[in-house]
């Protein structure tokens, strides 16, 4: 009966396409090369080419609306990468079913490689915001498994881009909702909990047997914790083995030298009697030993490492159990400490020991906090520096714009006069003030026109519609006008020239 496991992974793609020997770098021991033709790629996409592909249609109309260039974002593979928020360029996760011990039977391998290829096949439908990049089945190691390289993506934002890397919020695009979220209980957990379950049926259904989930401890449960430290250890059983066949004819040797037949005449006290061809036959072992005495020393010498690589095995599988959960048996051993104060008398010396190391390790932590603080009101300081400094220059700019406004207003009021500098008689006919002009072709009173128009027009743009309004209005021009001249896009230059 084989469990599921989930593991996250490095994400190596050097290791998950076994590309060791286009770099000279040697093929680690743990894998058979023999066995290296069996694997099996079902997704393998170049990473710069999938954020395009995702993420190129938010980046372009993103980019569009900055009119500031160093606001633009060229690469959103790159902007990830060097990001400091905690996002990833991908995610992976390591699917299994079972250890080396499920795996006796040839049968039972293909059956576990079926069931990947299957959990596979449904990934995407299942998860709609998680966009495969690579999926790679490995059967060349222990056990068969699979390496599921994704990345998240998340929709709707507002600001910035509306389609980013988020793997909390796609989790949660997708109903991964905690009730009460918490490190311990999030929306990742949750999914991966589901995933579990999605293939652990995958697996029934192809004959698998499958055990039982069991609670876990910390973030992950103890048997992912052994999977990482089988993988750790899969090299130096190896090695073990080795050893072992090598000493084997060495311990032959003994037992050939123990088994010669010493039955003969009865001698003085310390002389053995043996037949001729038995001590040739010690002479041979005698040599033979003599030849592999520093042989021995040696794989003695090895044997030991191995066993040392062992311990330190078991060591750093210990170190995983207990870190998951460090800081809070930390302040479980601080009450325990205290309890133990007040009833056992001879426990007193150690425990004040550890009560003014944990008193320590706080006074520690309280000046880091106090550091932390006054970085925090020194950068807040600063952030209001620049916020006013900025502020100073938008307002001044616009005092700027506004009177740069109120010239062009003048501008437009003036030559508006070549025109409208006139009154209507009881005969119908214009009488011109000492700035109208009588003969003005249409061409010309259009000219007169637009050019009021267009300033109206910017000055709407720019945020200042009540000279926009006086513009319109003290030149005569009625919203009737039809087809007023329609002028080009303004060309500013250091001198607010502007072309019509």
């Amino acid at each position: 009966m084989g469990r599921v496991s989930m593991p996250q992974g490095k994400g190596s793609q050097l290791h998950n396409r076994r590309e060791y020997e286009k770099i000279g770098k040697p093929i680690p021991d743990n894998i058979d090369v023999s066995k290296s033709s069996e694997n099996i790629t079902l997704v393998d996409k170049d990473i710069k080419q999938a954020y395009q592909e995702i993420f190129g249609e938010a980046l372009e109309k993103y980019n569009a609306k900055q009119k500031r260039a160093d606001r633009k974002i060229e690469d959103y593979c790159d902007h990830i990468k060097k990001s400091k928020n905690g996002e990833k360029l991908f995610y992976e996760d390591v699917v299994q079913w079972g250890s080396k011990e499920d795996f006796q039977k040839p049968e039972m391998r293909e059956r576990a490689k079926e069931a990947l290829v299957q959990y596979v096949k449904g990934f995407e439908e299942r998860n709609p915001n998680l966009k495969l990049i690579g999926a790679y089945i490995h059967m060349d190691e222990a056990s068969p498994h699979l390496h599921l390289d994704y990345i998240p993506v998340a929709q709707g934002y507002t600001r910035g881009l509306e389609t980013r890397n988020s793997l909390d919020k796609a989790m949660k695009q997708m109903g991964y909702q905690p009730e009460k979220e918490s490190r311990k209980n999030n929306a990742t957990k949750l999914w991966k909990e589901n995933e579990r379950s999605v293939f652990g049926e995958i697996c029934r259904n192809m004959g698998l047997e499958v055990e039982a989930e069991r609670k876990a401890r910390g973030s992950l449960s103890v048997e992912e914790y052994k999977e990482v430290r089988d993988q750790m250890i899969g090299e130096i059983e190896q090695e073990k083995e080795a050893i072992v066949a090598e000493v084997e004819p060495l311990r032959e040797l003994k037992t050939g030298i123990d088994e010669i037949d010493t039955t003969g005449t009865k001698l003085p006290f310390g002389v053995v009697a043996i037949k001729k061809k038995d001590l040739e036959a010690v002479k041979e072992q005698a040599k033979a030993y003599t030849a592999n005495r520093d042989e021995i020393g040696e794989l003695r010498e090895r044997s030991a490492a191995v066993s040392r690589r062992e311990q330190r095995a078991d060591q750093r599988e210990q170190l995983l159990d207990n870190k998951a959960n460090e800081l809070a048996r930390q302040q479980q051993q601080l009450q325990q400490m205290y309890q133990r104060q007040l009833n056992l008398n001879q426990l007193l010396e150690k425990s004040e020991q550890d009560g003014r190391a944990k008193d320590k390790q706080i006074a520690d932590l309280q000046t880091e906090n106090a550091s932390l603080r006054g970085q925090i009101r020194s950068l807040t300081a600063q952030m209001d520096e620049i916020k006013a400094e900025l502020w100073d220059k938008i307002n001044n700019f616009r005092d700027k714009l506004r009177g740069a406004y109120e010239s062009l207003t003048n501008v437009v009021k003036a030559v508006g006069m070549l025109k409208y500098d006139r009154e209507k008689d009881q005969n119908g006919n214009y009488t011109y003030g000492k700035y109208g002009i009588s003969n003005l072709s249409k061409a010309q009173e259009k000219l007169i026109d637009g050019l009021a128009e267009y300033g109206a027009k910017w000055a709407k743009e720019d945020g200042f519609p009540e000279m926009a309004e006086e513009m319109e209005k003290r030149v005569g021009i009625s919203k009737g006008i039809e087809k007023i001249v329609e002028p080009p896009a303004p060309k500013r230059s250091k001198g607010w020239e502007m072309e019509l």
